[in-house]
């Protein structure tokens, strides 16, 4: 018999941590600014329920004709939300702190930031990606696998274009409803769990090594692409349902492994250099990957999950998570292992193994250095 057990402080930190985040978009429904309230009196207009602004007149021909017959159809999404939405519809706006869609006003709004500042971002797009799907392919939004649906982020910078993949988040009621969700690049404060680090890290690998974002100030334009399969198998997309730009200045040596902001968490209280050099030996001996080369391994853990014996408690082995580093031709990866260490007895640890399962990330190649 055996069970885990980490310090309860720790625990209890996580469990609470874990609270939280489930209650923050984009892992919440909507902001409770839009939920909940009381029905405003009919003479007075309700601004912050979801409404639709009128969209322009077709100058096509009407879809009782040709290939939108098809059957193409939509679900009830949120609409608007506010005037912030209506004035940004079908755009991602920047913002230097994490704000919610009652919160965000026009002033928070900008358009420059240096590399290693917070950086957020909100979408706001005129339809839910289900009915964005649905529209763009001529199909019942019913017929779109909602569950599958997540964003690709199509980033140009220097004439060049990238596109990332942004996490999969969100559930099938997310996919047909909403209109607008925030994201972060850079979050010094891990304040909220959104989407969009992984992407910017991506664009900063790829672009790095393709020479186009050097040090200096650039022009970035982004889009976001949904994606996801039909119910019955096949892969859809739809055009850009949101585009916005930004200044970015890359300052003179900000690529480096002691700047968490860009190059991700250094080493965790759990890690040691012998265990770091143990990580990359085991790697080395499974790794599969023709275009990466493992070149340094971070324990970035910061507790040993201990697993013990249920009846005489003694331990049985330990895990912690490594962040294994490879070099690339085109882009270099942070791909986040578990570490195992089985107990040897009088307080002490075999070298361990590691997992073949990992959590993929991107990491600028400049951290590797």
């Amino acid at each position: 018999m055996r069970t885990s057990w980490i310090a309860a402080a720790a625990l209890g930190c996580t469990l609470a941590a874990g609270t939280a985040l489930s209650a923050q978009d984009p892992f919440k429904r909507f902001e409770q600014a839009v939920r909940g309230k009381p029905a405003a009196p009919a003479s007075q207009p309700a601004p912050d329920r979801p409404t639709r602004r009128p969209l322009p007149a077709p100058t096509a021909a009407p879809a009782t004709s040709g290939p939108a017959a098809k059957g193409a159809s939509t679900l009830p999404d949120q609409g608007v939300h506010n005037a912030v939405h209506a004035a940004h519809q079908s755009q991602i706006v920047f913002t230097r702190k994490d704000l919610g869609i009652g919160a965000i006003t026009e002033g928070d709004i900008a358009t420059d930031f240096t590399l290693g500042q917070p950086m957020f971002f909100r979408v706001f797009t005129e339809r839910s990606a289900v009915n964005a799907l649905a529209l763009a392919n001529n199909l019942p939004a019913s017929a779109v696998y909602a569950d599958g649906v997540h964003y690709v982020a199509r980033f140009t910078v220097g004439g060049k274009s990238f596109d990332t993949g942004i996490f999969p988040w969100g559930n099938r009621k997310d996919h047909e409803t909403w209109t607008t969700w925030r994201g972060q690049f850079v979050n010094p404060g891990n304040a909220q769990l959104t989407p969009g680090t992984d992407a910017f890290l991506e664009l900063l690998s790829r672009a790095t090594l393709a020479g186009v974002l050097p040090t200096g100030t650039h022009a970035v334009t982004m889009e976001v692409i949904p994606f996801t399969n039909t119910e019955g198998g096949g892969k859809l997309t739809a055009p850009p349902v949101a585009k916005g730009s930004f200044k970015l200045t890359v300052p003179a040596g900000i690529f480096k492994a002691s700047n968490p902001a860009v190059c991700g968490p250094g080493r965790g209280g759990a890690g040691t250099a012998a265990t770091e050099a143990r990580a990359l030996s085991e790697i080395r001996r499974s790794w599969d990957w023709a275009e990466l080369t493992p070149v340094k391994a971070v324990a970035i853990g910061r507790v040993w999950n201990v697993t013990v014996n249920e009846f005489t408690s003694v331990p049985i082995e330990r895990q912690t998570d490594v962040a294994i580093l490879s070099r690339g031709a085109n882009y270099c990866a942070a791909h986040v292992h578990t570490l195992t260490e089985q107990y040897a007895g009088g307080g002490s640890y075999a070298p361990g193994t590691i997992s073949v399962n990992f959590r993929p990330g991107f990491i600028p190649c400049g951290c590797l250095d």
